[in-house]
């Protein structure tokens, strides 16, 4: 049965070529068709004569963010690098040596945004706080909030007009969540035992000193600011006191 009628095509002045419609072709006649382009091609998403890399098979690759081989994971995918993560996290468990190793840490990661880390911390200093029978996030995120935005001007009008400019609000937000842990620290203590005595006071000093000396490495480094360390460490000094004071009395 021929659903087509060659003569009108001809008297109309066009005309499909012999063997066009040949479903045994392949598709469109000798040409490239349908057909022949699912041969060979791997299934979805392989490359022609290539088969797909198959899926890590288990019960934990299934519970984890593995995918194909050839792909990133999916924490890179959603800007989170769990690389820079522990690098920043081990240069803030160093303060002695924050300084030398901001210096030569690289650019990617001290520009990196990730606040994942931050959050991270922020989320366990208030947690710590709670199984000490201390309900306080409102506040914990308040002051992070403000004491951010007011820092973050603040370094900015520091730095100089290049490096000042290139410094983002997330990458001030970033250098003093990380710097945040050793103030977990403080109140994982006081889940055990009282801050507010001569030990707590103790306490609370060097972790104030140690998130301090550590932020402003790293803002040091990003400003590349000469000499003017001890003049950036005075705000953080003030902002982590206020979290110690937090832990302690409040």
């Amino acid at each position: 049965m021929s659903f087509y009628d060659h003569s009108r095509a001809g008297a109309a002045g066009f005309a499909f070529p012999q063997g066009a419609m040949d479903h045994r072709s392949g598709g469109m006649g000798g040409g490239v068709g349908f057909g022949n382009m699912s041969q060979g091609s791997g299934g979805p998403g392989g490359v022609a004569g290539v088969a797909p890399d198959p899926l890590p098979s288990g019960f934990f690759n299934a519970l984890s963010t593995r995918g194909y081989a050839h792909e990133p994971p999916l924490l890179e995918e959603v800007g989170i690098h769990p690389q820079h993560i522990w690098q920043k996290t081990r240069i803030v468990m160093v303060p002695l040596g924050a300084a030398a190793t901001t210096s030569t840490a690289s650019e990617e990661v001290l520009t990196d945004c990730d606040l994942a880390g931050p959050l991270l911390f922020f989320l366990t200093f208030g947690l710590c706080l709670l199984l000490a029978g201390r309900v306080h996030f409102g506040y914990v995120y308040g002051v992070a909030l403000f004491g951010t935005v007011s820092l973050h001007n603040l370094a900015k009008l520091m730095g100089s007009a290049s490096n000042g400019n290139s410094l983002q609000l997330f990458n001030t937000a970033s250098v003093l969540g990380y710097c945040f842990l050793p103030l977990c620290f403080l109140t994982a203590a006081g889940i055990f035992t009282s801050l507010n005595n001569t030990v707590g006071y103790t306490l609370g000093c060097l972790a104030v000193l140690w998130a301090t000396w550590s932020a402003s490495a790293f803002l040091n480094a990003l400003l590349q600011l000469q000499g003017a360390r001890l003049l950036i460490a005075y705000p953080l000094l003030i902002f982590y006191s206020v979290f110690a004071l937090m832990a302690i009395f409040v």
